[in-house]
């Protein structure tokens, strides 16, 4: 049962509930607690702790990405305070499925839910037949959609494909248009986008969601410290001048699935950018060589906006060393408004 009418005030039940792990609050979080708020006099949010989420069966790189429950509830409380509804509304900390739901006491008779979770209420309403416990009337919230068409959500925000609003990080036409440097951006280009770290740091790579290292001396250096970096960029040339022939120089060990791309120096080709967009869009087991021809300095900037939220991207920075980036939202945002004003060809 889909409900999506206006609720007026002198319809409002006494309370209602509704969960989930607000990860990366959003637009459609946003929407989803906003039907919550219009329904219910008194609204019990349940938020999923963290012992509850490492539960979860998914992979240690995307678990790492979820927000803690503090960070969690802080966003939630500052939504609520923005709203101006503090007053009834309650976060309450869940540990299962469940939460309050199943408490003889707790006098509720709604469940809010997206369509993704009406499986969890029918589940909550099976267990509250068997204590004898009146079932709950499910109300289910419509998601909002992305730029794309697609569904905002935190697993698409964690994989770096959208921001909070649901917009894309990759403009469509990148992935159909070369784009060159503009000249009047090259200074700021040679800043560091990241920060300059010792080799003694390069290990410290658990929590990465991927490690990437970009430029043939930097995939080198990783390859003789064994760090078994997921991806790497190289060109076999050193400051614009051909230095290496073959990827054993580089320290591979021929066991790497290679990816050969055009990118002529002071460009972005969108055959860089396709390139990029399949490896993640594919559950790859090798690590992978993406072999630049032409000149592969600037791949730096499609990798920050394709990579997940976690991913540690390593270049060379001349004269001064290894530059470290955490992709971040922030570093999306800023590589974002940087790309825009590169010119399409």
């Amino acid at each position: 049962m889909v409900n999506n009418f206006p609720i007026r005030s002198d319809m409002k039940l006494n309370t209602v509930v509704c969960g989930g792990t607000f990860d990366h609050f959003h637009k459609g979080h946003e929407a989803f607690l906003n039907h919550a708020l219009d329904l219910g006099n008194k609204v019990a949010i349940g938020l999923t702790s963290d012992s509850y989420v490492r539960s979860w069966k998914i992979e240690t790189r995307n678990l790492n990405q979820i927000e803690s429950f503090v960070k969690r509830k802080t966003s939630l409380l500052a939504f609520l305070k923005t709203k101006g509804v503090l007053d009834r509304a309650e976060i309450v900390e869940i540990n299962d499925i469940f939460g309050q739901t199943l408490l003889k006491d707790f006098p509720i008779d709604t469940i809010v839910v997206s369509k993704d979770s009406k499986k969890g209420a029918d589940i909550i309403n099976r267990k509250r037949k068997e204590l004898n416990l009146n079932l709950l009337k499910v109300f289910v919230v419509s998601s909002i959609k992305a730029e794309d068409g697609r569904l905002i959500s935190s697993a698409r925000i964690r994989n770096g494909e959208i921001n909070r609003a649901g917009k894309l990080y990759v403009k469509p036409a990148w992935l159909k248009t070369d784009l060159v440097l503009p000249e009047d951006l090259k200074r700021k280009l040679k800043e560091p986008f990241g920060k300059l770290c010792q080799e003694a740091d390069l290990k410290n790579e658990l929590n990465s969601a991927y490690v990437i290292t970009v430029g043939d001396v930097t995939s080198k250096k990783f390859n003789e410290n064994s760090i078994q970096q997921n991806i790497s960029v190289v060109d076999f040339r050193v400051a614009r001048q051909e230095k290496f022939s073959s990827f054993s120089e580089l320290g591979f060990l021929g066991s790497e699935k290679v990816i050969t791309v055009n990118n002529p120096p002071g460009h972005i080709t969108f055959d860089l950018f396709c390139a990029i967009t399949k490896i993640f869009k594919t559950d790859f087991k090798n690590r992978i060589i993406v072999k630049v021809i032409g000149e592969e300095d600037l791949a730096v900037l499609p990798l920050i906006l394709l990579s997940p939220l976690g991913t540690s991207i390593y270049y060379g920075q001349p004269d001064e060393g290894i530059v470290k980036i955490v992709i971040s939202e922030d570093s999306k945002d800023k590589t974002y408004n940087l790309l825009s004003k590169f010119k399409p060809i």
